[in-house]
């Protein structure tokens, strides 16, 4: 069982009818068309942007982030989550890359257009399980003004940057709705290493690593900075550097991608923790 962006969207149209305080709507577009769904849940001004599976592969950071906007909504009247809610608006984008998931869980059809361009392109003709990319073979999360350089020359089923930075519609959606909202800190999940990482290139918010240690004793994971081909382009090091304010990655679980959904059971409660550990700290 995986889990790809027609029962992200069936999860996204349940939340929104069934709970009063949920809002739903789109960013942007796909290559294919697909929108990019945000959802919003909160009355606060602070703000917090939850976003995820900007690869392929990593569809479980969707699985989980769902989970999270419906558990958090469903105890609102909790004291804890009413104070939350009341403080901070949370943003949650949980497929940046809807597309890339869409290839890597289901394959391409040969009537689609964009099957024979892509084997074209790459060179390969199966996509399951090695397909990180957006529909033109490029890697979202390299794809960021942030040091953007070309990890590899050509498009492929990952690391591959684009012609320049925002090329994407992906990336311009977010990176566009980032712009316009302003938030107050960005968290980005990936999969895997069960690592939180917090700075770029030696900058940082004023409270990034302290934060980032308090997030670490709530998941029990390891602050780390990155290195080699995660040290740059990628979401979290486009809104240090452009915003200067507290941006993290966080790489849930830990194997190899795709992670299993049957994962989302053991790598739920201490990213929940994670989460509202972040919005406390707003």
């Amino acid at each position: 069982m995986c889990y790809d962006y027609s029962a992200m969207r069936n999860d996204i149209r349940k939340l929104t009818e069934k709970f009063n305080g949920v809002e739903s709507f789109s960013i942007g577009k796909s290559l294919m068309d697909k929108d990019i769904l945000c959802i919003k849940i909160g009355e606060g001004e602070r703000k917090l942007f939850l976003s995820g599976a900007y690869h392929g592969l990593e569809y479980l950071t969707s699985a989980f982030l769902m989970r999270f906007a419906e558990r958090y909504i469903k105890n609102i009247d909790e004291p804890r989550m009413k104070k939350l809610y009341q403080k901070v608006t949370l943003y949650i984008v949980p497929m940046v890359n809807p597309d890339g998931v869409d290839i890597a869980v289901n394959g391409l059809d040969i009537t689609n257009p964009y099957h024979r361009r892509l084997i074209s392109m790459v060179g390969i003709h199966s996509f399951n399980n090695v397909w990180q990319a957006n529909a033109r073979g490029v890697d979202i999360n390299h794809n960021y003004d942030a040091k953007w350089n070309m990890v590899v020359e050509n498009p492929a089923p990952s690391k591959y940057g684009g012609e320049y930075a925002e090329s994407e519609p992906e990336t311009q959606a977010v990176a566009n709705f980032v712009r316009e909202q302003s938030f107050d800190m960005l968290l980005a999940f990936h999969s895997q290493g069960e690592e939180i990482y917090y700075d770029f290139d030696g900058m940082t918010g004023k409270k990034s690593e302290e934060i980032a240690e308090k997030l670490a004793e709530e998941s029990g994971y390891k602050v780390c900075r990155p290195t080699g081909t995660a040290a740059f382009g990628g979401c979290k090091d486009w809104f240090i550097k452009e915003f200067g304010r507290e941006g993290f990655t966080v790489e849930i679980g830990r194997g190899k991608n795709p992670l299993p959904m049957k994962m989302l059971d053991d790598v739920y409660e201490e990213n929940e923790r994670l989460v509202l550990r972040a919005m406390a700290e707003l």
